[in-house]
């Protein structure tokens, strides 16, 4: 999804709030000032989006006699200390949506901020002239505040250091900017995985690297592994998951393959049994299992509580989240018959090292349909390359099924796809795929999700490092599409070929990728284009009906016409695209004299001609 293609779906539902609330004494003095009234509901839509209020009249502060403060509030944190929030918005038009973010427009809201801090912004609107007493009110009881930049556009981050400087010279005091991208991934996360985007208005410690309890039940004993790894077996109650969600939200999950959904029927089941069946629910419930860093030395046992040293629930996500909801909405009798009768199991492991815990959680796991790909879903670089991947019609699958919905105009492609395809295209090393085929038939691994240590011919981090980029990803699903287009065009009947050794050509078009990328490159040279990357150049190139065609076909033709050449074991040996054979060809291709003027022949004359007539060679 375009960035223009996501105003365009939030322009919508701006358009929709001011019809629902067009009773509103601001929406109907601008009702001739359009700006003025998108502008003013893009701010109830944060706030509904965002902070879930609805009652948006009380929050927004904005006024005719004052711009820098849109929205001032205070929400308590998990430890019930109150957080105050001034949010200064920057609504822009969508001819200037993708237009990033002035620095003067950053440096303007940080003047604006400090005047703020310092007492010498003069304002006239009455509601903020009281928000800004409890403000000062707040700030003089060394209270935290929080300042949020919030603009539809990009943000280029040319203003980083201004806002370390910001925040160093004023403690208790954090800068956030929330613009075009962010709300777009957010929003994503909500409407089409169904899952809970990160809030700006909530605040978590990383359960990873903080101390933390965790209230246990042992009803006279318990479980008690000491090797090779200490590990215990206790009973929890409702109350203790709760409190652990309400101190650490989703960041519990971290490790955990999947984050629970917002809206799902086993979730909506497990609430069920946990409000209105609560003595049934341990008979029904597989239990959690969590890894801890740094465990007690000793546990006796009429402990009721465990000080623990860094936490992450590998497995029950979805049991932790149903029961925090149904204990969350639950009246004050019915949390306490859920604490008197609702029991959890709970698997408590101390962390065997980063292999033991990716383990761990691969087969604790394996009750549920998985893939290997599902293991390393919360690796930064997943996260990055689907980031980048929203920027565009083809989005990033890097979690199977996690998206629930897709808008029009968009598809999914999974990360193990545009794997293969990027070792093709970018690392220019297809002869690896028969391996990894092979390899995940035969021992269920699939070695573009395997790491190293965890196995010998693991190539995770080879595919997967800083220098991944998404755009190269696009650019091979791109050329593999462009290639599997031109040969069913040119070879219709592909069935002829079955019994031919070229039928490897026909269904598994790995070995012209990295070629087509090669003849993209000789193309560029001749036409003198330097500075722009090959990858840039397909991707803007495609869907133009244009060049990218019959460079295809150019490359197809060159692929033929050197096979054709072949004979008996080095012909069977190219097709089965070992590494030698394969290098033999690229050698060949790049002594190869390239005319771009041939390339850019119409269809009816270009070499695509020349490789029907190829197949009918081919054929007789």
């Amino acid at each position: 999804m375009l960035n223009k293609d996501f105003y365009a779906l939030l322009d919508a539902e701006l358009q929709q709030i001011q019809q629902k609330y067009a009773e509103d004494p601001f929406l109907k003095k601008h009702h001739k000032a359009p700006t003025n009234q998108r502008a003013y509901a893009f701010l109830i839509w944060f706030l509904e989006f965002y902070a879930r209020k609805t009652g948006y009249a009380s929050y927004i502060t904005e006024g005719d006699g004052d711009a820098s403060c849109d929205i001032v509030f205070s929400l308590s944190d998990q430890h019930g200390k109150p957080i105050f929030y001034i949010v200064q918005s920057k609504w822009r038009n969508a001819k200037n949506a993708e237009l990033p973010s002035s620095k003067d427009e950053i440096l303007k809201a940080l003047s604006d901020f400090s005047a703020i801090l310092h007492r010498e912004k003069q304002v006239q609107p009455p509601l903020l002239q009281e928000k800004l007493r409890e403000l000062y009110k707040h700030i003089n009881e060394n209270g935290e505040l929080r300042f949020i930049f919030l603009s539809l556009s990009v943000y280029a981050g040319d203003a980083d250091d201004n806002i370390r400087a910001f925040e160093k010279e004023h403690p208790h005091t954090s800068v956030k900017i929330i613009d075009l991208p962010r709300i777009k991934i957010d929003y994503i996360d909500r409407q089409y995985k169904e899952i809970k985007p990160n809030n700006p208005f909530e605040t978590y410690k990383d359960p990873e690297e903080n101390p933390l309890k965790l209230a246990i039940v042992q009803q006279g004993g318990r479980v008690q592994i000491d090797a090779p790894y200490q590990s215990y077996v206790f009973l929890v109650r409702p109350k203790a998951l709760w409190q652990l969600f309400k101190d650490y939200g989703f960041l519990l999950f971290h490790k955990n393959i999947r984050n629970p959904l917002l809206q799902s029927s086993f979730n909506k089941e497990i609430e069920k049994t946990a409000l209105e069946n609560p003595a049934n629910f341990w008979y029904y419930n597989n239990g959690i299992t969590a890894i801890t860093y740094l465990m007690p030395k000793a546990i006796n046992k009429q402990a009721t509580v465990l000080d623990l040293l860094g936490l992450q629930v590998i497995n029950g996500a979805q049991t932790i989240h149903a029961i925090y909801s149904a204990y969350e909405q639950a009246s004050e009798a019915r949390r306490q018959r859920m604490d008197a009768e609702v029991l959890v199991t709970f698997r408590l492991l101390k962390s065997g090292g980063k292999e033991f815990d990716l383990r761990v959680s691969r087969f604790t796991n394996s009750q549920n349909p998985t893939e290997d790909r599902d293991f390393f879903a919360n690796d930064e670089v997943q996260l990055r390359l689907q980031n980048e991947s929203f920027a565009t019609p083809i989005w990033y699958e890097k979690r199977r099924g996690e998206f629930r919905h897709l808008p029009a105009g968009v598809v999914s492609v999974s990360n193990a796809e545009l794997a293969a395809m990027y070792i093709c295209y970018y690392l220019q090393m297809p002869f690896l795929l028969p391996n990894i085929k092979s390899a995940k038939l035969s021992q269920n691994i699939d070695l573009c999700f395997a790491l190293r240590e965890e196995h010998p011919e693991g190539i995770y981090e080879q595919v997967f490092n800083e220098q991944t980029e998404y755009k190269d990803m696009l650019a091979a699903y791109i050329v593999y599409d462009l290639i599997a287009t031109t040969t069913k065009v040119s070879f219709p009947n592909i069935e002829e070929f079955k019994n031919n050794s070229f039928n490897f050509l026909y269904s598994n078009f790995s070995f012209a990728v990295p070629a087509f990328r090669l003849i993209c490159e000789k193309y560029m040279l001749a036409k003198g284009w330097k500075g722009k990357k090959v990858s840039e150049f397909i991707v803007e190139e495609f869907g133009k009906n244009g060049i990218l065609p019959c460079l295809c076909a150019y490359t197809l033709v060159q692929f033929l016409t050197y096979t054709k050449s072949l004979e008996g074991d080095k012909k069977l040996d190219f097709v089965l695209l070992r590494q030698k054979a394969f290098t033999e060809f690229m050698n060949a291709l790049a002594k190869e004299n390239f005319s771009a003027a041939e390339a850019e022949m119409p269809l009816d004359k270009s070499p695509l001609r020349h490789m029907n007539l190829l197949a009918a060679q081919i054929r007789s």
